[in-house]
């Protein structure tokens, strides 16, 4: 600055300081730069950027896109950032963000969560909501979203489904898609940081050589959701009988190096009930199989045939000559994906539609979504189906007139069958498809067929021979048209469980031999109770119940239990009945509010039974399920090999019911409500189903129980034709006042004697094969009916089949449109209903040797 010049030319001096002020800058710069390449060299780096990726701070390299527009050119100090993960949230709290992530995955553990779900469960578990807690860590007043939240701490959590997340397991790395900056490289490294614990290395300043790249296996393609249905049918076509839960999770792991629910993001459970169409999943047993239809029909292909447009031009034709001359194109490509496990239009690239108009010379389009084989042009059903108008016109035009045609207020099953009929006569045709009755049931009432009827839609159609005729391939048609000598064809063949086929294989003919007197029913009652733990599963039930009032958010009166624990008629097979009344709740219209409950309060005790080995949580129609781990069978939570495949689980149903001031206040409540909502009352009477059953001698408890377990060994059709339990006891408890009043002078309720049990079984036998030809009514006695025979409505009394139930005097048990007593009529008809129990003491009488607590004469 004491340049000679500066005084006498000032006109230099200016610009030569300038000059010399611009070259210390760019010193200083460099310098900065420097120090900063030497830091993205060190250890420090990433931790730094660890950090930077939780506060969210801009980075240099995002900075340069906003301002110049265009992403900075690579190189030794560039970050390059990917267009898509320049999306920064603004907290700026590290801790608070990482305790907040470390709370929610604490409470997904294991389990996948929608975000609706994770929020309400959090909101219970810590007394405040997420979006406070997310208000609070946000800054300039942008809050932001649990999903976004979610999708920034890719440490924490990773994506499992559309708006669905879970735990990430300890351990594992977030793929380069999700980890921050899109998983760029920093620094001019590639993608991933080297593996210091593997051999790798990070240079070092001045240019050190990297040491030599570390080998890494690479994974092979991850399995998608699609890829585990053909999974699963392989493994279950490879065995061809039914397989526990537990086993086929170990074998898709041993095959996969997975499991189920790792790919699926729900339970192995929950998956095999959504693919109904294609598993049989017995949730008792906790056992599944194929489905009858996916092993009935034309041979399969083998699995290394190759899939193209020949392949399926091939299977279109056996599966259309197997299931009839006129087949709808949707069940024609269902029935492909059963068989295939791939869909056609991922083998095609293009609609069934195009595929059939390329072939003319093998398949015929015949209008309204169907199709048939051109060797069946000329056949009598495809001319009749020719003559139907088929115009999407005319289809319009009858869709809009059927819908302006009036709705009930109250929808019940006898709509249902009414309007079938009426859709048949309408079509003028032989048969019509079952869906597509649904489906013009839904346009019209705005309500789908499963919300009103209780089983599967065929099921249902069967249980009305004298209007319908199944015709075969997923058709109805009417008796009225068919003629009164057309057959229906009959139900696919029910799942025969393993243990059931292992008993089959014992010799009837010397097991039809064995005579049950009194002592071989006492002794087979211990035999299938031998395991149980009343104590113990009592023990676990009161927690809770106790649970429930700690945790639940209603307006809790009293929890009450009831069911098998309640009636103290527990078993090998445990269940129990949890009933939550609750005040001011309304006596009407449950379909509107009781829904919604449920669906809160499953979250609720999920969150707060996991302490108890809660899990499988489901809300059904009119109550909330779950499972207990242990069930308290054997005395300490094992699992017993008598009790329902070995799982020992005990099933819990939670019920809701509103409060009643008095028993006549119940009465009236169910008389005012419409029929097809009365089940929605069953809770009410928990106490007093308890009551009329503890207070039997203990002789018919021992009855109730052989009556529920010989049931759970029968073979029911249909779910609709599955007795259900308090059925049961009922007639074992009329069998017995029968059997009282026939002998009066003789006692058959020791405790301490087996006497008269045999008498007992078979009277319970008659009554049971005698339903809907006989009318049973309780008459109101001391242990009687808690109502008077006048009370019955005659609609009740007029029935054909009759069976009334001694609490409710609007309750035929016996009711056809809601229960199918065929199977039971004949499964109690002499000499065969003996059978299961016969089967059960030939485990010990057959015995060479004689069995535990038998003599070898006595097993002779």
């Amino acid at each position: 600055l004491s340049f000679p010049w500066r005084e006498r030319d000032p006109f230099i001096a200016a610009p030569v300081f300038a000059a010399f002020a611009a070259a210390f800058a760019a010193f200083i710069k460099l310098a900065a730069l420097a120090a900063f390449a030497a830091f993205a060299a060190s250890d420090a780096a990433s931790t730094a950027f660890k950090e930077l990726k939780t506060r969210k701070l801009v980075s240099f390299a995002s900075a340069c896109v906003a301002a110049a527009g265009r992403p900075p050119a690579p190189g030794p100090l560039s970050l390059v950032v990917r267009s898509g993960s320049c999306r920064m949230l603004n907290w700026g709290d590290k801790d608070a963000a990482e305790q907040l992530a470390s709370q929610l995955k604490e409470l997904l553990r294991d389990r996948t969560m929608t975000f609706d779900q994770l929020a309400s469960v959090y909101s219970i578990r810590h007394g405040k909501s997420v979006s406070e807690r997310l208000k609070e860590m946000s800054r300039n007043g942008r809050p932001m979203t649990l999903g976004d939240f979610v999708a920034q701490m890719e440490d924490f959590f990773e994506a499992a489904g559309k708006n669905q997340v879970r735990a990430r397991a300890a351990g594992s790395i977030a793929p380069a898609d999700d980890r921050p900056f899109g998983g760029s490289s920093w620094a001019g490294y590639p993608s991933g940081e080297p593996s210091r614990a593997a051999g790798g290395s990070v240079s070092q300043r001045g240019g050190a050589a990297p040491a030599a790249p570390t080998e890494v296996a690479v994974a092979p393609s991850p399995m998608k959701y699609a890829d585990v249905s053909k999974a699963v049918q392989g493994i279950l076509k490879e065995f061809g009988e039914p397989i526990s839960v537990a086993e086929l999770d170990a074998l898709f792991k041993r095959q996969f190096a997975t499991s189920v629910s790792d790919i699926v993001g729900m339970s192995t459970e929950e998956y095999l009930e959504r693919k109904e169409n294609i598993f049989d999943f017995n949730e008792d047993r906790g056992t599944v199989c194929l489905q009858c239809g996916m092993v009935a029909g034309p041979p399969i292909a083998e699995a290394s045939v190759v899939k193209d447009e020949v392949f399926v031009v091939k299977e279109f034709e056996v599966l259309i000559e197997s299931m009839g001359p006129i087949v709808y194109i949707s069940t024609l490509c269902g029935k492909f994906i059963q068989r295939n496990g791939v869909s056609v239009t991922s083998v095609i690239t293009g609609r069934p539609l195009d595929l059939f108009k390329r072939h003319p010379g093998v398949f015929l389009i015949v209008g309204a979504g169907n199709v048939t084989l051109k060797k069946y042009e000329q056949s009598a059903e495809v001319q009749r189906f020719f003559e139907k108008p088929s115009s999407k016109a005319h289809r319009v035009v009858k869709a809009a007139e059927e819908a302006q045609l009036p709705v009930p207020q109250v929808i019940t099953e006898q709509h249902v069958a009414e309007e079938f009929r009426r859709l048949i006569l309408a079509d003028g045709v032989d048969s019509v498809y079952i869906s597509s009755l649904c489906g013009r049931f839904l346009q019209r009432f705005k309500k789908p067929v499963t919300g009103i009827i209780t089983c599967k839609p065929a099921d249902f159609l069967r249980r009305y021979p004298d209007i319908f005729v199944m015709t075969g391939g997923g058709n109805v048609g009417l008796r009225e048209i068919l003629g009164p000598d057309a057959v229906s064809v009959p139900p696919p063949p029910p799942r025969v469980p393993k243990a059931i086929r292992e008993e089959q294989q014992l010799c009837l003919e010397v097991v039809r031999k064995i005579e049950l007197d009194d002592q071989a029913f006492a002794d087979v009652h211990g035999s299938i109770n031998k395991d149980v733990s009343i104590q113990a599963v009592m023990q676990r039930l009161k927690q809770i119940c106790k649970q429930i009032e700690q945790a639940s958010f209603l307006a809790l009166d009293e929890v009450v239990l009831g069911g098998a624990v309640g009636k103290g008629l527990l078993s090998n097979n445990p269940a129990a009945e949890i009933v939550c009344f609750v005040r001011q709740l309304p006596y009407k219209n449950f379909p509107q509010w009781l829904p919604h409950i449920l669906d809160t309060l499953g979250p609720v005790l999920e969150a707060n039974l996991v302490g108890l080995r809660a899990d499988r949580f489901k809300v059904e129609k009119d109550h909330l399920k779950f499972f207990l781990a242990g069930g308290g069978v054997d005395g300490s939570g094992g699992a017993s090999a008598e009790s329902g495949g070995g799982t020992g689980e005990l099933r819990v149903k939670v019920f809701i019911s509103p409060v009643f001031r008095d028993s006549e206040h119940l009465l009236e409540s169910f008389k005012a409500c419409a029929p097809a909502e009365r089940h929605y009352l069953y809770p009410a009477l928990v106490r007093e189903r308890s009551d009329f059953v503890g207070r039997q001698p203990h002789r018919r408890k021992v009855l109730m129980r052989l009556m529920n377990w010989w049931a759970s060994k029968q073979i029911w059709s249909s779910h609709a034709s599955a007795p259900s339990d308090w059925l049961l006891e009922m007639a074992a408890i009329h069998a017995c006042r029968q059997l009282q009043r026939s002998m009066p002078g003789r006692e058959l309720e020791d405790p301490k004697s087996a006497e008269g049990l045999s008498e007992m079984v078979a009277r319970t036998m008659e009554v049971l094969a005698s339903l809907g030809k006989t009318k049973v009514v309780w008459e109101k006695e001391e242990g009687g009916a808690m109502y008077a025979e006048q009370d019955i409505p005659r609609t009740l009394t007029s029935s054909e089949s009759l069976f009334m139930d001694p609490l409710n005097p609007y309750n035929n048990l016996a009711d056809g449109s809601s229960f199918d007593a065929r199977d039971l009529c004949s499964a109690a008809e002499a000499p065969g209903c003996l059978l299961a129990f016969q089967k059960e003491a030939a485990k010990w009488l057959l015995r060479g040797g004689g069995g535990e607590g038998e003599e070898g004469e006595e097993g002779e």
